[in-house]
């Protein structure tokens, strides 16, 4: 048996399914490559595939973008696919893992990426923020039964809140109450069922779910908008985040942005 002829057969079968895999890789979005082999989009084009947009999302964060049944959902991606059809191209989600580098992955194709980011200030050497396309909200929550009707009646009353979300709030707003700040929601929210706290002050996604899984407990006695907002990500100097712009202030104008908000963030009537 000739060993040298099989050792060679096997070697040169070897890099032709490495071949394949390299030009696979090279071929499928949001597969491995090199950084400088990653296409730009080309002159006069704003993305990098004529007729679809490629969006990166870190699918972790309902209601925002999460994992529905197999398929990514949320509104960001609802707010993404408005986008994709305004301009006139296919959407195709992109997931990725989002570090808060704001360094947009080197080995992946990307056109744009949405995944509930806040701008952060002094980022904007790395990349490009949109507008801001969405405003946290807070509520305040009391327990159905209690005797409060109003803000003003909470004042001076302890008020809990997560730790980390305080900021998010203007301190003039927070000033009247006597803030117990929590590391866990559902210590919190025990807390107020108990009486050790006479309210919360909650995002109104998680807040909302709250509401919706206990209904008849809880009461909302008003909605405040926090300085925490949420901007799409592009890559330096994209002309892409001009036309999202565009885009965005249309579907603030016909109501849009209203409709999706509605779909994920509607409050139950009282």
């Amino acid at each position: 048996m000739d060993f040298t002829k099989i050792v060679t057969t096997k070697a040169a079968l070897a890099a032709v399914i490495v071949m394949i895999i390299a030009v696979y890789m090279i071929m499928i979005p949001g597969c491995g490559q090199a950084a400088d082999n990653i296409p730009g989009p080309e002159d006069g084009q704003l993305t990098i595939f004529s007729s679809r947009i490629l969006v990166g999302t870190d699918a972790s964060y309902p209601p925002f973008e999460f994992i529905n049944d197999g398929e990514i959902a949320g509104f960001d991606i609802d707010i993404a696919g408005e986008i994709a059809s305004r301009l006139g191209k296919k959407l195709e989600i992109v997931p990725i893992a989002w570090d808060f580098s704001y360094r947009i992955p080197e080995d992946i194709r990307l056109d744009m990426i949405i995944s509930a980011i806040s701008a952060s200030e002094g980022k904007e050497e790395f990349v490009d923020f949109s507008d801001p396309y969405y405003t946290m909200e807070y509520i305040l929550v009391v327990l159905s039964d209690a005797s409060l009707t109003i803000r003003e009646d909470l004042r001076g009353k302890d008020v809990g809140m997560l730790d980390i979300r305080v900021k998010d709030l203007d301190p003039a707003y927070l000033k009247d109450f006597n803030i117990q700040e929590y590391k866990e929601v559902l210590v919190m929210m025990d807390d107020l069922k108990s009486g050790k706290i006479d309210a919360v002050l909650k995002s109104v996604p998680v807040g909302k779910n709250l509401i919706e899984e206990n209904g008849g407990i809880y009461r909302v006695l008003e909605k405040v908008k926090s300085n925490r907002s949420f901007n799409m990500v592009f890559h330096k100097g994209s002309p892409l985040r001009d036309e999202v712009n565009s885009i965005l202030a249309e579907m603030v104008q016909d109501g849009t942005c209203q409709e999706i908000y509605d779909r994920w963030f509607l409050l139950p009537e009282k």
